[in-house]
């Protein structure tokens, strides 16, 4: 039974509501539901589908890099060493259904849109998920996480090249995580930091043309790369980094 307009501004209302509760599982459903109508979505209900899983799959990837770091410790030879990777076999599985269901999402019912922002946005959305099941995955050679993450990008990266400003927020977003990608998962660190400057020039004249709050959006994720690029720079080098190279979550 199709889903009536009132139907779907209760779920987006709902999902409005566990967003401020920060209960990621239920603005996850509730977001699925507004999705599997098969009607494109507005930038709001857009956005709001991405935090969702985002923070969902966000709390199960922080807890496999938890439990990694705990088996890594752990001598060989321990019971315990066998209960953490039996855990962490657990949550891997945990995040690959919940990754395939947001690629199935995706592939389904929204990469049919005809905005061009959209589509850059989709795109961008199926690196990352590509990209955060590659996190788990970097041993498995015949794994096709790792092209398909690739391939997902680098479309994305060639339409918001040709279609958005070079400080639209999504461009810069995009650009961030896509370069994210080449030095954690790819190891292609020189690439990595030479997509990171790129933009951050490229973006340096267009900024002022932004109104609020997009020119907020771009100055943070400008700044962002720029910290990547010093960060991942030292640790190419040799040089103890100040800290760590992951980035703010709210675009990593």
């Amino acid at each position: 039974m199709a889903q009536s307009a009132d139907e779907r501004r209760s779920m987006v209302e709902r999902a409005r509501l566990a967003e401020e509760a920060s209960r990621w599982d239920d603005m996850a459903s509730h977001m699925r539901a507004v999705v599997t109508t098969g009607r494109d979505l507005s930038v709001e209900e857009r956005n709001l589908f991405a935090n969702a899983y985002k923070n969902y799959i966000g709390a199960k990837r922080a807890s496999w890099r938890v439990i990694s770091g705990i088996e890594q410790k752990i001598d060989s030879s321990s019971r315990r060493r066998d209960l953490s990777k039996e855990y962490r076999i657990k949550i891997e599985e945990e995040l690959k259904s919940s990754c395939n269901d947001v690629l199935s999402l995706i592939q389904q019912h929204l990469m049919g849109t005809l905005d061009v922002e959209n589509q850059i946005f989709y795109l961008k959305m199926q690196g990352d998920y590509y990209r955060y099941l590659a996190e788990f995955s970097k041993n498995a050679t015949s794994d096709s996480v790792f092209d398909s993450a690739k391939v997902a990008y680098a479309q994305a990266y060639e339409l918001a090249r040709e279609k958005l400003s070079p400080a639209h927020p999504l461009r810069l977003g995009l650009v961030l995580n896509f370069s994210v990608f080449y030095f954690e998962i790819l190891d292609s660190h020189d690439r990595a930091c030479e997509m990171a400057r790129e933009a951050v020039a490229a973006a340096g004249d267009d900024l002022s043309h932004l109104a609020e709050p997009a020119r907020n959006d771009s100055s943070l994720i400008i700044q962002l790369m720029k910290d990547n690029v010093k960060i991942w720079s030292s640790e190419v080098d040799g040089r103890p980094p100040s800290h760590h190279h992951r980035t703010a979550s709210r675009y990593h």
